[in-house]
């Protein structure tokens, strides 16, 4: 994914306000709201990346969730991105972290990217490699 992604950070669509669907892929549950919305953007993401456009990247600040889809599922060797959490609201980068998540032992932080097509790579404080251990 890295090397697909030119070794940036990149979500998966473009759309920083998305509009929910009655597709089958949301719940009546109240997470999300009619019309477009940065929260609706961050919510789809964390049903299915990339859901409805969603200009979001997933991330977490557990290590070993992060290793987890670093690796595809522990399938092949990946990255692991620290960001610099303090400077993203500086650059237009909204954080997203919900009581409620859609899956709460991934320890979600959802960011919802509006005018960048890709974490800039100043908010990368590091970036180290991971292997995987299926072998």
């Amino acid at each position: 994914m890295d090397a697909k992604n030119g070794a940036v950070v990149r979500p998966s669509g473009l759309i920083s306000k998305v509009v929910a669907k009655c597709d089958g892929k949301i719940r009546a549950d109240g997470k999300l709201s009619c019309g477009p919305s940065k929260s609706n953007t961050a919510r789809a993401q964390q049903i299915e990346g990339g859901l409805y456009g969603a200009n979001a990247v997933s991330t977490s600040c557990c290590d070993s969730i992060a290793r987890f889809f670093a690796t595809s599922g522990n399938t092949e060797d990946g990255f692991i991105y620290v960001i610099d959490v303090l400077q993203l609201e500086r650059e237009g980068i909204t954080v997203f972290e919900y009581s409620d998540p859609e899956h709460p032992h991934e320890q979600e932080v959802t960011l919802v990217l509006q005018s960048h097509e890709f974490i800039p790579p100043s908010l990368i404080v590091r970036k180290y490699e991971v292997k995987s251990d299926w072998m």
